[in-house]
């Protein structure tokens, strides 16, 4: 990641007051006697897992989660104690080094059951993640029962937690869903009945919340929506009053074009759609996260308060029409995303621009620009 802005002046922007914000709006909203375990996953969705964890702990979470092992290692070398609970994304040969930091496996194989009993010298929390509907990891929901009793009678495990995952955007996802939390619910008043009582379970997220879909478990793991980002279809639910977190991408003018003759306009290269004879180059480009537009999508960047058509993106340059500005200068901040005067460009018109998602724009720009917090 790049660190000094005079060789790379492109960087994004956090605000952490934001994210404190939606924290504590999610468990106002959710009422006392629920437990949030906060996903941090991909980096905490691209806006820094250290920095995310530490604000989140502050405020008293009751966990985190990630399936990095990297940063989880980062956030315990900080100081962080929360518990951190690992989705999955290992092999059984790292349950040793999750116990060594003190780190809460899942389980969804009987080979990880194994290894986490077989490393620890204590009785150590693991979680049992359920496939109840979603086709991804976990035990399936019809066979989860034996499983689970079977995982209950080893040496050195407690089982401190049991979780799935059913994400939906749109009604016919959210019908599916409902009916799969309906059966992982029906699986823990099964295990109640049997004797098994689990401390923690969980199988609402961002979607469901936005919905107003709560269920009798006594956790969430919301992930969107601390971000503030819209987990769901616009149509379905807004994202209000959740904020976003990442509140700008910005570079900074490095060289202004001037054209007042030749090329011609229309002639080639990105000639062939500037409507000015000035043009402005920031290095932000396909290296950097930025994507091409669609074809004939008008994307735009923000100066001084103008919107700017974007002209062309390269491997490591965005080219865009400075619409014959006189005032522009090399050193100028260029708003690439969020606010500049009375405009606003969102992740939703960036991704709309791309023909992407919001997670899989974030995913672009993940960990290839500095990035800068505020607040908190």
């Amino acid at each position: 990641m790049y660190q000094d802005l005079s060789t790379h002046p492109a960087w994004m922007e956090f605000d952490l007051n934001a994210l404190a914000a939606n924290y504590d709006e999610l468990m106002r909203q959710v009422g006392p006697g629920i437990k949030m375990i906060a996903s941090l996953k991909a980096n905490a969705y691209g806006h820094g897992s250290l920095e995310t964890a530490k604000v989140l702990a502050s405020r008293g979470v009751f966990a985190l989660s990630t399936g990095s092992f990297r940063d989880a290692v980062e956030i315990r070398e900080a100081g962080v104690t929360t518990p951190i609970l690992m989705f999955g994304g290992n092999l059984p040969e790292a349950a040793e080094r999750y116990l060594e930091y003190d780190l809460i496996p899942t389980v969804y194989n009987m080979e990880t059951a194994h290894a986490v009993s077989e490393a620890a010298t204590s009785t150590a929390p693991v979680y049992i993640k359920v496939d109840a509907g979603m086709g991804r990891l976990g035990i399936d929901l019809s066979s989860a029962e034996d499983f689970i009793r079977e995982i209950s009678t080893f040496n050195n495990i407690k089982i401190e937690g049991i979780y799935t995952h059913l994400s939906f955007k749109d009604t016919k996802g959210q019908e599916w869903s409902r009916r799969g939390i309906e059966r992982f619910n029906r699986l823990n008043e099964r295990l109640r009945e049997g004797g098994l009582d689990i401390p923690v379970t969980q199988a609402v997220a961002s979607a469901n919340l936005m919905v107003g879909h709560m269920d009798s478990s006594n956790a969430i793991c919301p992930g969107a929506l601390l971000y503030g980002l819209n987990a769901v279809n616009p149509d379905l639910a807004q994202i209000e009053p959740f904020r976003p977190v990442l509140t700008a991408i910005k570079a900074r003018l490095i060289h202004i074009g001037t054209f007042p003759d030749d090329p011609a306009l229309k002639e080639g290269g990105y000639h062939t759609i500037r409507k000015s004879d000035r043009t402005g180059v920031v290095p932000l480009g396909l290296y950097d996260g930025y994507r091409k537009p669609q074809d004939g999508l008008p994307a735009a960047v923000l100066h001084n308060g103008k919107r700017c058509p974007v002209l062309g993106v390269s491997l490591e340059h965005l080219t865009f029409d400075l619409l014959g500005s006189k005032a522009a200068k090399v050193g100028d901040a260029v708003t690439v995303l969020g606010s500049d005067g009375n405009d606003e460009i969102t992740l939703a018109e960036m991704a709309s621009w791309q023909g992407t998602g919001l997670n899989d724009l974030l995913m672009n720009f993940a960990g290839r620009l500095p990035r800068k917090y505020s607040g908190s």
